[in-house]
């Protein structure tokens, strides 16, 4: 008997599945911090070059305060320009050449320069506006004129594990289980959290960076897992995108701890505390039932099955497991193991393929970039990071009514669209409270249409291959998460450039997506001759002809639109479960 065929006995979302579901809900709520608190310790500060030279004068003599002397030090010392809005801006990499000038308050730089050869780089580190951030990775750094690109090349590092985690935990996800992965994985988080605080170098924080995203996405995937697996089949689609709710209420939390956080040291510190009590809670969580039953071990997935059914209150399978069910089972693994390849061996399933490639990857990086690009929009961090978390949850919510009612296609091209477009928008909107209206309007739309993508993904392939594909899909994703910070780093030429690229891409990926078939309604492919046919218009001859089954018998593709014959499936059938280690 197939998991969810028990599951539909012993209840779909009963008590014991509220349980784990609170539980992972409640071990999520901090995963984002890790991935976004890049944010404000790598946000970026004003600067100006140091002047040691007249650290020791003492204004009190002239009558002015500590501030008063500061900024007379710095008008005497560093080269400034009024913008176009009136603002008086200071240069950040250069300064006058002071060297043997003594200081006076209300001196005249054109006594000592001529403004013109008398500047130099700054030779003697940077003083930072430490008025919002007491400290960043920036200043304890000096990222900063000709380093500023290490930052965003950091964050690049720190996706890189993503990759690494993908590959590595995943593999270790299927020999070890999900229970062993996720405490691993809960100790690295923890180690590399403690060590980032003390990080002495940008080198080390970088490494300790990349660890820490190889066990934050095994952590956020097989937390997903969990607690979606043991829901049945007709609620999973709502339990899987109301898991990404508790992650977005984390998201909008962190800006309220680094508000009253500026220190980025103490910051790393606090968000990686959660941690410690996650080992206590993981004694509550059970381990994947079915991990356990796709190595063989019935009689412990046996043992879950039976505590389901007396905390739900129902009656379990007698018996869950026949020998012939595992005999049946052992051979299908063996036979039906399927590669890569097998998404690319035929013209539609390879075009199929690159298309939900590119759009993975479309999503990953612009959603990536929009998270963080949110302290360059012109208005307060705190608020514009908060709004960025906030307006995920309503995109989430509107996915599980318009995949039922719209269908998948329409929702995923119509929320793709509309965040593209939205960041195309941007580079005619100056920085302030417009830009990051449109700006978040764009968040919006790639954040709903990421939660259509992945159920999508899933349901356009047949069972034999469904794992490959969504796992395949994923880990392409993981490379355009690299791209992200990097693209970020071209403002520099033209500040709308980043948005611009992200809502061209995404337009594109909309545009793409009305080539793929629609799912909603259409009973879910189990052959790969199914999968080939999957949402064609063929008549039922044609497809008997390209559709053998087993024992020489030849039936109707699932799948297909035949005239004259009623497609609809069950409402609330999804797509069967994915294997978590390759999804990772």
């Amino acid at each position: 008997m197939k998991f969810d065929d028990i599951l539909k006995i012993v209840g779909e979302f009963g008590p014991y599945q509220i349980r784990v579901y609170s539980l992972v809900c409640i071990l999520v709520f901090t995963t984002s911090w890790e991935s976004l608190i890049t944010v404000f310790i790598g946000a970026n500060v004003d600067h100006w070059c140091a002047v040691p030279e007249w650290d020791s004068n003492d204004c009190s003599a002239y009558g002015l305060t500590a501030s008063e002397c500061e900024l007379s030090k710095k008008n005497g010392s560093i080269p400034s320009n009024y913008t176009s809005d009136g603002e008086l801006e200071y240069a950040q990499c250069e300064k006058y050449n002071v060297s043997g000038v003594g200081f006076w308050p209300g001196m005249d730089p054109s006594n000592y320069t001529d403004g013109s050869t008398g500047t130099i780089p700054c030779d003697a580190g940077w003083e930072y506006d430490d008025s919002q951030y007491k400290s960043t990775i920036v200043s304890d750094f000096e990222l900063v004129c000709g380093n500023e690109n290490l930052n965003q090349i950091s964050q690049t590092i720190y996706y890189g594990g993503f990759l690494a985690g993908s590959i590595i935990f995943g593999v270790m996800s299927d020999v070890i289980g999900r229970w062993w992965t996720l405490q691993i994985c809960t100790i690295v988080r923890l180690v590399t959290g403690v060590l980032i605080a003390f990080a002495p170098e940008l080198w080390v924080y970088s490494l300790l960076r990349f660890f820490q995203g190889m066990a934050g996405v095994a952590t956020y995937i097989i937390l997903f897992i969990l607690g979606t697996e043991y829901v049945g089949p007709s609620k999973r689609n709502i339990a899987g995108i109301l898991f990404c709710v508790p992650y977005s209420l984390g998201y909008m939390l962190l800006a309220l701890i680094a508000f009253y956080l500026p220190y980025w040291r103490t910051l790393e510190l606090v968000v990686t505390a959660p941690v410690i009590p996650f080992f206590l809670l993981m004694m509550f969580m059970p381990e994947s039932a079915r991990w356990l039953m796709s190595v063989g071990q019935y009689e412990k997935a046996e043992k879950i099955i039976i505590k389901i059914a007396e905390v739900n209150k129902a009656t379990a399978p007698d018996p869950i497991f026949t020998e012939e069910f595992k005999k049946k089972e052992t051979i299908n693994r063996e036979q039906n193991k399927a590669t890569i390849l097998d998404l690319f061996r035929t013209r539609t399933v390879c075009l199929r393929t690159l298309n939900l490639i590119f759009s993975w990857m479309v999503h990953s990086m612009v959603y990536s970039g929009l998270s963080l690009n949110t302290s360059n929009l012109g208005v307060n961090d705190y608020v514009a990071f908060t709004i960025s978390g906030a307006v995920e949850i309503p995109a989430y919510l509107l996915t599980i009514f318009t995949v039922e009612y719209f269908g998948r296609k329409p929702s995923l091209v119509t929320l793709v669209l509309l965040g593209g477009v939205a960041c195309l928008t941007t580079a005619a909107i100056p920085e302030g409270v417009w830009l990051t209206t449109v700006a978040m309007i764009g968040k919006f739309g790639i954040a709903g249409s990421f939660g259509v993508l992945y159920l999508y993904t899933a349901e356009l392939y047949p069972t034999s291959i469904r794992t490959v594909a969504v796992g395949t899909c994923s880990m392409f994703s993981r490379v355009a998460n690299m791209l992200a910070p990097l693209i970020l780093t071209l403002d520099k030429f033209w500040a709308p450039m980043p948005l611009v690229i992200y809502g061209s891409v995404a337009v594109l990926a909309g545009i793409l997506a009305l080539f793929l078939p629609e799912t909603r309604g259409l009973t879910l492919p189990e052959t790969r001759a199914e999968g080939e046919n999957f949402g064609k218009k063929m008549a039922a001859d044609d497809i008997a002809n390209t559709d053998k089954k087993e024992n020489g018998i030849l039936s109707v593709s699932k799948g297909v639109e035949l005239e004259g014959v009623n497609n609809t499936q069950e409402k609330g059938d999804t797509a069967d479960y994915v294997n978590p280690s390759y999804v990772i």
